[in-house]
């Protein structure tokens, strides 16, 4: 299907079925939500000018690579710090103020262990936690083994579950 489809439409389609992961597994990497949408437009320039190049069946995950490599490439020049915003923990007026600290206070201290985890274990973690994605499709993405996928998150857990004093 893909191979019968003219540039514009196979890049019409591309956009659209991927785009939003694409933009989520850079901001997992950032944590600026800025900064994945501008990426994200860049992975989609390389795409567009390396169009006739690409193996078409195999879309997602050259994607999901050049990604990951204009990331680290603005990284290494930027020397970002994550800023992770939890999103799912909006405020609720029925809550105590109490709880409502608390929460915040969790939430801190969850973004700063969150930065404190290699920036390819904590891609992962998010994207098996935030999009529910399972260890294959990770692996997938990545192109990396599930195994590796499973040492990421074995790793993410611990660090987590050592500086949160919680179980996740």
């Amino acid at each position: 299907m893909l191979q019968d489809l003219d540039e514009k439409e196979w890049f019409a389609l591309v956009f659209d079925k991927h785009y939003d992961y694409i933009r989520n597994y850079l901001y997992y990497l950032s944590g600026d939500i800025v900064l994945a949408e501008d990426l994200s437009q860049d992975v989609y320039l390389q795409i567009w000018e390396e169009r006739t190049k690409i193996n078409r069946d195999t879309v997602r995950s050259y994607l999901f690579t050049v990604a990951k490599n204009l990331y680290f490439k603005y990284y290494r020049r930027q020397n970002v710090k994550l800023n992770f915003v939890n999103s799912l923990a909006k405020e609720d007026n029925n809550e105590s103020p109490e709880f409502i600290l608390e929460l915040k206070e969790f939430d801190r201290r969850l973004q700063l262990v969150l930065a404190e985890i290699p920036d390819k274990t904590r891609a992962i973690f998010l994207m098996s936690r935030i999009d529910s994605m399972s260890y294959k499709e990770i692996a997938v993405n990545l192109e990396i083994s599930e195994k590796a996928v499973e040492k990421h998150m074995t790793k993410a857990l611990k660090i987590l579950r050592t500086k949160m004093d919680r179980k996740l």
